[in-house]
């Protein structure tokens, strides 16, 4: 089989030529086939996304994020999983760069561990073999489509960011389409780098995931019921006077997970992921129902210019 030609599709609010993907890109020896890289500049990364993929000429579109380094042998692995016909879509994990600083390895153990996120930790670091998998195991920094797949599925939901890859997922899964992760098709980024940075991405991702639901719907998953949980949590420490239960429950999780979570960290970020890890589901619940609330205060539609230039940032008509 020859190898096609790539579109990537890289999201900014500005052109920067010496933005880390750009560079890994210049960097990275490319596949035989040759690729064609679009910047989409904008303030709503879904339409930005969408309009690219419009002027896409390559058969397999690659959706990156601007701050995102590329595997040493990413293009041989991608090339590897769509050299199967059944492979329509594939993703591989964000995983956390090097030379990360303290908080950024507590937060990316916390997010890697299947404990406290689920099978979501297999967007963060390799887990098993490729396989097929769900949105709850891709995310859209790093994620391939075939051009033809995505036509037939149809475009981001331009009402959702976050949680726009979640829905156009499910609608593909949906579809029937051959929905595969990859463990080998690797690209490194930072991470939150301060527990408020970390806090406004959960909170975000919570709201994210309610606005999912508008869109698509209601169904009995886990990321549907959380707030509910929460609630019900809450209203039986107050009216049962559960705090001392509570607190030795969050101590006993706390030890589990800073027995359990990654080796390589020092004892002292070990102590400190075990006692934050709660927060992270608590966190993510309150944006959610943060979500609901805000849904009695609608954003006025906003239809910004979106420019789609080419690497070296001119602009593609």
């Amino acid at each position: 089989m020859d190898s096609p030609l790539y579109t990537v599709i890289i999201p900014m609010l500005r052109f920067r030529a010496d933005e880390p993907v750009l560079t890994s890109l210049r960097e990275t020896a490319p596949p035989a086939g040759g690729i064609e890289i679009f910047v989409a500049e904008g303030t709503q990364p879904s339409r930005q996304r969408n309009a690219a993929t419009e002027r896409a000429r390559g058969e397999i579109i690659l959706f990156l994020d601007n701050d995102c380094t590329l595997a040493p042998d990413f293009w041989t692995e991608l090339e590897s999983a769509f050299a199967r016909p059944e492979v329509e879509i594939v993703g591989g994990p964000a995983r956390l760069r090097t030379n990360a600083g303290a908080c950024e390895e507590i937060f990316h153990s916390l997010l890697t561990h299947i404990l406290i996120v689920g099978t979501i930790s297999s967007r963060y670091d390799s887990r098993g073999d490729f396989r097929p998998a769900t949105q709850t195991e891709l995310i859209l920094c790093n994620l391939a489509v075939r051009r033809s797949t995505f036509q037939k599925i149809g475009a981001f939901s331009t009402r959702l960011y976050p949680s726009e890859e979640n829905e156009w997922l499910d609608r593909a899964r949906a579809a029937g389409a051959g929905i595969y992760y990859h463990p080998g098709v690797q690209v490194f980024r930072p991470q939150r780098a301060t527990w408020t940075q970390m806090g406004k991405m959960l909170l975000r991702y919570g709201i994210g995931r309610t606005r999912q639901f508008q869109v698509s719907g209601w169904h009995p998953t886990f990321h549907q019921i959380l707030p509910l949980l929460l609630v019900a949590t809450i209203f039986a420490l107050i009216y049962g006077h559960l705090e001392t239960p509570f607190v030795v429950l969050w101590l006993a999780a706390a030890v589990i997970v800073a027995l359990t979570c990654d080796a390589r960290l020092r004892w002292w970020q070990r102590l400190v992921a075990g006692l934050a890890a709660p927060l992270l589901p608590i966190t993510f619940a309150l944006g959610q129902i943060a979500g609901w609330v805000l849904l009695l205060f609608p954003a006025s539609a906003r239809d910004a210019a979106i420019v789609v230039l080419n690497e070296r940032g001119e602009r593609i008509p």
